[in-house]
């Protein structure tokens, strides 16, 4: 990924499916009807790389069920399950002695 942003910036539409009320919530693995509206929501781009050395990515943990106001989880499983898991992967990175980071980034200087 490092070597592709310095050729050019990567990018990905961020397409949102509207469902609908009887649309299923509550199985990842059951697809909604094609035939559901799609919204071209804008455009995810990644033009720089840091590494995480200054400790910018240190100590994150992702939760899918953090979640800002006016925003519910839906029912599905998964999102429990997933938030334990990130959990308990944080809690025993947190215990380990920090190194250096392996990720090397030519405008950091690092690995040079």
């Amino acid at each position: 990924m490092i070597a592709r942003v310095e050729q050019a910036p990567l990018q990905w539409h961020l397409i949102v499916t509207i469902g609908q009320p009887d649309d299923p919530t509550n199985d990842a693995t059951t697809p909604w009807p094609d035939n559901r509206e799609h919204v071209d929501v804008g455009t995810l781009t990644i033009d720089h790389i840091e590494s995480e050395a200054p400790g910018n990515c240190r100590d994150v943990n992702f939760d899918p069920l953090v979640l800002p106001f006016g925003i519910a989880p839906s029912d599905d499983p998964l999102l429990s399950a997933r938030s334990a898991a990130y959990s308990q992967s944080f809690t025993r990175r947190a215990g380990e002695k920090k190194e250096p980071s392996a990720v090397q980034t030519p405008d950091t200087g690092m690995g040079k």
